[in-house]
């Protein structure tokens, strides 16, 4: 689960070096140089790009992302260049930040570029991680795990290949049967592929997986260098392509929420006028409206699924709310740093225990015994806990309306969608009356338990009701947001707390046995508390979420239920993905309490499968969120939806 960072060494003539695998990153003779001689011209770039709407690059060793500077750098000085440039790299044993930028300071040519990657260089976190550029039309996925465990995990289809493991004889794991059956898997009609390495091991291997190659001069002190083609036999039946509208295409978004709000701003920046229609008064009128929301990691001793969802969702998030504010929004909250004490003295072990185990780096998660957990909360505590640095709390009204206010978004309030059909390849959306609201091509619902409404059958949701307590009292000793048995947020001139988890209950008004609730549980946690309670239940607020049976939120194109329905059982023993979609329809919604931690994964989930574009996540993460989840586990208890 915890990643092993690169050792690196510089040569005397300023070479980087891996002590680990004996080898060097790139060529004496110029790494730059290199990257554009061996793989950008042994793919025929630029000119393979030009006039694309979209193309799709994959390497197998990303190492101190000389070929991605190159490529970059090819990409923005090309006047045909593509509209979207998506780049995936694997890379097992990333570098330090500061190994980068010493490595980096030996490249002035491409200073600008390499002061942009160093400044959204990930921790070393096991995963995937999408970097944007150029207003996200350069994208960098960065797939920090071992290659033979990362490539299954893709679905989609590449253009090119860049080869650039250590040498064959130094590193055999990138260099051999399973990876190059998993090129041809993932090739795109007349992919191209190039590398360093001429070996008699890799051409026959890569022959066997139907690239055809040939050798060329090399680079340097390389005698040669290989590039091939994808030219499988007539009779291979290439894997379905995925599809892709224009991005001039209309969206309707049913939710101003932050669902809504983060998949309006996704599509529009990605050039689709946006409607937005909501039933309420204005944006985050619903559970979306409360006044402080937290974010932090999940933690699970085997870092499982929800862990590995919540961690590729914080980290998409902060990346977006980044972006925001690089465009001049101010966001109201902290990222000073999370506490999660623990409630006793088994629960400080365990948390103990978990932490050690996943060895993540202390920028994301770490152990702090009950002094320092203290220290660093300003409160009396009777046992450590997680800290979890640059995490905190956010108003989400703030980013809300941040991202409403995205070019190409027309956000229209009370109106409720009382009835959502598709006719002739266009979703309308229609009030009670019978009136037609809004119309387009794509539709996603991003409208929390409303969504079952509009879709019904496609699974049961949970109705949670949820109040927060807010205490007009100062703590300025109160140094960051607090979670676990009990919440705390500091807003200056008064506390947040709470909430309450009450299922099925509707009352939407404020209740003075709710507030007592939250009060209790926050002297549970601070006997000493100077909080005084005024009484007035009035100014909690009070909101209701949706969640499923397995805590998962619904993102992705939603499952043609009528198909399923007319086709029978013969779905049930296919992958989820495989399953019937309604076309144009997609659907982000039943988040939970963890709304800001789910709403920018979900916008880049869906503007992906909109595009047609590689997927931010792994398979198995986006099979776990797949709206048709529920159904096929129906299919396979041979029930019809």
């Amino acid at each position: 689960m915890s990643l092993h960072t690169a050792t690196l060494i510089h040569r005397d003539d300023g070479t980087p070096w891996s002590p680990d695998y004996d080898d060097v990153y790139h060529s004496a003779d110029g790494g730059l140089a290199q990257a554009r001689a061996v793989f950008l011209a042994g793919n025929g770039l630029p000119q393979r790009w030009a006039g694309r709407r979209l193309f799709c690059l994959l390497e197998t060793g990303f190492g101190i992302g000389i070929n991605f500077l190159a490529s970059w750098q090819a990409w923005r000085e090309d006047p045909a260049r593509c509209g979207r440039l998506h780049y995936f790299s694997v890379e097992k044993h990333p570098l330090t930040a500061a190994d980068l930028a010493a490595c980096h300071a030996r490249l002035p040519e491409v200073a600008a570029l390499a002061a942009q990657l160093q400044a959204q260089w990930p921790q070393a976190l096991p995963g995937w991680h999408r970097l944007s550029f150029d207003e996200g039309r350069v994208l960098l996925t960065l797939l920090f795990a071992d290659v033979a465990q990362a490539l299954p995990e893709i679905d989609a289809r590449f253009d090119a290949f860049y080869l650039d493991g250590f040498a064959p004889a130094r590193n055999p794991q990138m260099w051999n049967d399973g990876i190059y059956r998993q090129c041809s898997r993932l090739a795109a009609p007349g992919a191209t592929l190039a590398t360093y390495t001429t070996a008699p091991m890799v051409r026959e291997g890569l022959a066997q997986a139907d690239f055809v190659c040939e050798r060329l001069p090399g680079y340097g002190r390389k005698r040669h260098r290989l590039a091939g083609e994808f030219r499988p036999p007539h009779w291979h039946r290439p894997a379905a392509m995925a599809a892709s509208v224009p991005p001039d295409t209309p969206v309707l978004v049913v939710g101003a929420g932050m669902a809504g709000a983060a998949i309006a701003e996704t599509l529009a920046l990605r050039g689709h006028p946006v409607t937005v229609l909501d039933a309420a008064a204005g944006p985050a009128g619903g559970a979306s409206g409360l006044p402080a929301a937290l974010f932090h990691p999940h933690l699970s001793p085997d870092d499982a699924i929800l862990s590995r969802l919540v961690r590729k969702g914080l980290l998409s998030a902060l990346g977006n709310w980044d972006a925001l504010e690089r465009r001049g929004h101010v966001l109201t909250g902290s990222r000073g740093g999370l506490a999660w004490p623990a409630a006793d003295a088994a629960e400080e072990h365990a948390m103990r225990q978990a932490v050690e185990r996943l060895r993540f780096p202390d920028g994301y998660m770490a152990f702090l015994p009950r002094n320092a957990l203290s220290e660093n909360c300003g409160l009396p505590l009777r046992f450590g806990g997680c800290w979890f640095a640059g995490c905190g709390w956010l108003d989400p009204r703030s980013l809300v309306g941040a991202q409403l206010a995205t070019a190409g978004i027309d956000t229209r309030f009370g109106v409720r969608v009382e009835r959502l059909d598709c006719t002739n390849g266009i979703w309308q959306a229609f009030d009670a009356a019978g009136r037609l609201l809004a119309a387009a091509p794509l539709a996603v619902l991003a409208n929390s338990h409303d969504s079952e409404r509009l879709v019904p059958g496609l699974c049961s949701l949970r109705h949670i009701r949820g109040q927060l307590s807010r205490i007009p009292a100062a703590m300025p000793s109160l140094r960051c947001a607090i979670a676990g048995a009990a919440t705390m947020v500091n807003l200056g001139n008064s506390l947040v707390t709470g909430s309450t988890f009450d299922e099925d209950d509707e009352q939407s008004s404020p209740r003075a046995s709710d507030r007592a609730r939250n009060l209790a549980g926050l002297r549970a946690l601070w006997p000493e508390s100077p909080a005084p309670d005024d009484g007035d239940f009035g100014q909690d607020f009070v909101g209701f979420r949706a969640a499923t049976n397995d805590h998962l939120p619904l993102i992705g194109a939603l499952p043609d239920l009528a198909v399923l329905r007319a086709q029978g059982l013969q779905w049930r023993g296919r992958p989820v993905s495989e399953l019937p979609r309604q076309p144009g329809l997609y659907g982000a919604f039943a988040c939970g309490s963890r709304g800001l931690v789910w709403a920018s994964l979900a916008a880049e989930i869906i503007a992906c499968r909109i595009g047609g574009e590689p997927p931010p996540l792994e398979n198995d993460l986006a099979a776990a969120v797949d709206p048709a989840r529920f159904v096929l586990r129906k299919l396979r208890q041979g029930r019809l939806p």
